[in-house]
């Protein structure tokens, strides 16, 4: 199928090579901008760094890195490059002022049938980016790493069309991704709404003495998440019986933690400097381990892992 899309990806940091490489190595091609240009040549070295990987790791094909090298372009000029694409994808930091200028430059400076997607993980960008034609504008929420995370969360704002909802949406089916559809903003959208969720209540189950870290990760480990492979807690729920699961809850509701506040558990880390990898300590202790190592074998068992679930989905 002809190809129609001419993307920009602004921001050329870990997550914007990332979909830069998702894009090209599907044949479609997409310009990395950034406000910083010393970013853009690390992010070409970077990407060849990791299509070898994925290469070894069988991921991609010698094609398939060819493109990444033929259809990836690296632009210091904004203005150059903006009025000639017809997608955009955000990736700037995480702050609403910084958003809203670069929005405020794209909407003067793209073409008026343009479509805006934001990569933010967080931010309310319906109301940070003041545009023209907001029917135009959602949020795409790449997972790190974006070449082999296969879900993206697509919101949609309050004056999103359908139309350029369901045209993003076809194109990253097209590029092998797994969008999930969030009709409107809502703080967390599904991935991170339900893991603050399952982290509230782990912290206050440690903060009671009722259990330990290791513990409920084992606990997790070895039941839900071997089934998350294959299914879900509401298709679970199908096979137990929700007569079954009703009267459960109905016994463990009244016993949860409805905290909507601060996560405690976590805030103590943090008071104490135990971020988690960075510094070295979080709820385990990493001192002495090789960091990029230790991240190097995490990409590998998630690798390790889609492929057992793609093997789990191929028809019998």
């Amino acid at each position: 199928m002809e190809n129609r899309w001419n993307i920009l990806m602004v921001g050329a940091g870990t997550m914007g090579r990332g979909i830069a490489e998702v894009f090209a190595s599907k044949g479609i091609p997409i310009t990395l901008y950034d406000a910083f240009p010393e970013q853009l040549p690390k992010a070409k070295k970077l990407i060849e760094t990791d299509m070898q990987y994925y290469l070894e790791e069988g991921l991609v094909t010698p094609e398939e890195i060819e493109n990444t090298r033929s259809l990836v372009f690296y632009e210091e000029d904004l203005e150059k490059i903006a009025p000639k694409v017809n997608l955009v994808i955000e990736g700037v930091f995480e702050k609403a002022e910084i958003k809203r200028d670069i929005f405020n430059k794209l909407d003067q400076l793209c073409p008026p049938d343009c479509i805006f997607c934001s990569n933010t993980s967080a931010s309310n960008i319906f109301e940070i980016a003041q545009i023209k034609n907001p029917e135009r504008l959602l949020i795409t929420h790449f997972f790190n790493p974006p070449y082999v995370m296969p879900l993206v969360e697509v919101v949609l704002g309050p004056k999103t069309s359908t139309e350029t909802a369901e045209q993003v949406r076809q194109l990253l089916i097209s590029v092998g991704k797994e969008p999930a559809v969030i009709k409107h903003y809502i703080p967390g959208f599904i991935v991170n709404r339900l893991d603050n969720v399952l982290c509230r209540e782990i912290g206050y189950m440690i903060k009671q003495g009722w259990t330990t870290a290791e513990d409920v990760e084992r606990a997790i480990r070895y039941t839900s998440g071997t089934r998350y492979s294959f299914e879900g807690p509401l298709s679970l729920h199908d096979v137990v019986g929700w007569d079954l699961t009703n009267t459960v809850s109905g016994d463990v509701y009244k016993t949860l933690c409805n905290d909507t506040g601060e996560d405690q558990f976590g805030k103590e880390l943090v008071e104490k400097g135990n971020l988690g990898i960075k510094t070295g300590k979080g709820c385990y202790d990493y001192s002495g381990i090789d960091i990029p190592k230790f991240m190097n074998k995490r990409s590998h068992r998630i690798i390790k892992m889609l492929k057992a679930i793609r093997a789990l989905d191929d028809p019998e």
